[in-house]
């Protein structure tokens, strides 16, 4: 009892004041402190991040993928069951070519019904030359478009003109030239007979003939054809020896029009072909057969 009495007369000591002050500011704070835990517990907390971790698979045997179902589906198209071949570009047809105003004089023509064969003598500025299609004529801006019997055609500031064989008076055409287009136009049908048994017979014919040309009519009989007033062929048939026209491949009636793309209807290209004759190894006749364009190919031992 005397040590509490003594805790109590050292407590009555104390000043009343201080100590309910320190007292209420004690209570205050732990009353702040409460009514925070109160509120971070009634607001809601985000969730850490959680770190992805690989699940474990267990191993099985590796199995192949069918995906024909998916092929099936044709999800990028349709391949096409053949290839699409490009159109092939129609050959021009020339109508429209007035006379030409340049003053340039065609002297001579080598036609042919390989377009790229002809050739065209052409005066101009004081001199002559020999031009080809697609050459630029000198002293104009003309280029040669195609070379007929009787002028040609040339390309002059984006059109077509004509230029007629010096002394020939201007037409818009004539039966020879529009046949010849039409053959330049038509894609002939290739008999290839280059095999070595009928080489050796048309080389043993060619030297006969080359001996004695009046033997030509054993092997075949040739009548010119005129339509107009025009040359368009020579007729071939079969002559007292009809074997070798034949294995040639050639038949009755059949047209020739050109031989190594020389112009059988242009007498100055018919007469180069024929002095040619002893020194070709190849020899390609082109005919005209029931409106068909045949081209028989011969080979020739040297």
């Amino acid at each position: 009892m005397d040590s509490l009495d003594k805790i109590i007369a050292k407590v009555a000591t104390i000043p009343s004041k201080p100590v309910s002050n320190a007292v209420f500011w004690l209570l205050l704070l732990l009353v702040l402190y409460l009514a925070a835990q109160l509120t971070w517990k009634l607001i809601p907390s985000a969730s850490p991040p959680l770190h992805w971790q690989p699940s474990a698979v267990s191993e099985a045997p590796s199995q192949t993928l069918d995906l024909s179902a998916i092929k099936g589906l044709a999800l990028f198209g349709k391949t096409d069951a053949a290839p699409k071949t490009a159109p092939t570009a129609a050959a021009e047809l020339i109508t429209d070519a007035p006379k030409t105003s340049l003053s340039i004089l065609l002297t001579g023509v080598v036609a042919s019904t390989a377009e790229q064969r002809g050739l065209a003598v052409i005066a101009s500025q004081g001199s002559q030359e020999t031009y080809s299609p697609g050459d630029r004529i000198k002293g104009t801006s003309a280029s040669l478009k195609e070379v007929y019997a009787d002028r040609i055609i040339i390309t002059n500031a984006g059109r077509y003109e004509t230029l007629m064989l010096d002394g020939l008076e201007f037409t818009t055409t004539n039966a020879a030239n529009a046949q010849l287009q039409q053959a330049r136009s038509e894609t002939p049908l290739k008999v290839d007979r280059r095999d070595e048994a009928l080489g050796e017979d048309i080389q043993a014919s060619r030297d006969e003939l080359l001996a004695d040309p009046s033997k030509l009519s054993d092997f075949l009989v040739i009548s010119p054809v005129q339509q107009e007033g025009e040359l368009t062929g020579y007729r071939i048939n079969p002559g007292r020896n009809p074997e070798l026209f034949q294995k040639a491949g050639f038949k009755p009636n059949d047209l020739a029009k050109a031989i190594n793309g020389y112009d059988l209807t242009q007498m100055s290209q018919a007469l180069d072909v024929m002095a040619q004759l002893p020194d070709l190894t190849e020899i390609s006749v082109t005919v005209e057969r029931e409106g068909q364009l045949v081209e028989l190919m011969f080979s020739l031992p040297q």
